[in-house]
């Protein structure tokens, strides 16, 4: 078991700051939006500072230049080094050779991660290192709709923008909820589609009809499921993570269209439909 005591060099009620870049016009009121999605008690305080909970905080930078930029004011939780040679998504590996964030920084850290994916921005941790998520690292979508399509339906339905999808064959004795699509992919791969009870998405909790709601999870299955671990993905990954989202976006708009409902990715941020064209 990791002493956390110990990797933190025993004072485990530091604080830190990890600086967070978004684009100049990003519009602080998205900002808050986004967080209130995944952590829908956050406030925003008299100084502009958006409180996330959890003893984090985000605060905007109020100088001339300060458009953007904000600081994440955090615990400061350490554990041991990730083993040498394993690669992170996020990027904590390379970033935090001396012990990776866990408990409160590390839910902190990955919200400004986050952050940073869906508004184009980057992090800069307290020791400089940069992190940048690819804006197609989470491909996954998942419509959440208070209708939902009989199997032949939804299969009529994806026939024109998806002819070579196939409804998944489900042994009569096997007991179900829902029903799933392959969609095979030119490059390898597949991307998935399960329709099951809602998950109840923390973004959507307010929704009167949720506890009837019905998920479209459209899933991005590369054929090297190791690649999802990599940090920053080569031309050739860069291109196919774009065309299974642009995929899974043009298959979650028509679902939109037609059963109703609102779009939530993989991380449990809401997705503007307009946005996926």
């Amino acid at each position: 078991m990791t002493d956390h005591s110990a990797a933190t060099g025993g004072d485990m009620s530091g604080r830190t700051g990890h600086r967070v870049q978004l684009p100049r016009g990003t519009d602080p009121q998205d900002v808050l939006a986004m967080v209130r999605n995944v952590r829908p008690s956050a406030q925003l305080g008299a100084d502009g500072a958006i409180d996330c909970g959890d003893g984090a905080r985000l605060v905007p930078d109020p100088s001339p230049r300060g458009a953007g930029r904000w600081t994440l004011d955090t615990p400061r939780e350490r554990e041991d080094p990730m083993p040498e040679g394993m690669t992170d998504s996020h990027g904590y590996g390379r970033a935090f050779p001396d012990g990776a964030p866990f408990g409160a920084e590390r839910r902190a850290l990955d919200l400004a991660w986050s952050l940073g994916r869906r508004l184009h921005g980057a992090v800069v941790t307290d020791d400089g290192s940069r992190l940048e998520p690819h804006p197609f690292h989470v491909r996954d979508l998942t419509v959440v709709s208070p209708h939902v399509l009989a199997p032949e339906s939804f299969a009529q339905l994806l026939a024109p923008l998806e002819p070579e999808a196939e409804l998944d064959e489900v042994p009569e004795d096997v007991p179900r909820s829902g029903y799933s699509a392959t969609i095979p992919l030119d490059e390898g791969g597949h991307i998935g589609v399960r329709v099951t009870r809602s998950s109840r998405p923390t973004a959507l909790a307010e929704l009167s009809w949720l506890d009837d709601a019905v998920d479209y999870e459209l899933v991005h299955v590369p054929a090297d499921e190791a690649e999802d671990a990599v940090e920053a993905p080569d031309v050739e990954t860069a291109e196919r993570w774009s065309q299974a989202y642009r995929r899974i976006g043009l298959i979650a708009g028509l679902l939109t269209e037609t059963v109703g409902g609102y779009i939530v990715d993989l991380e449990g941020f809401l997705v503007d439909p307009g946005h996926l064209a």
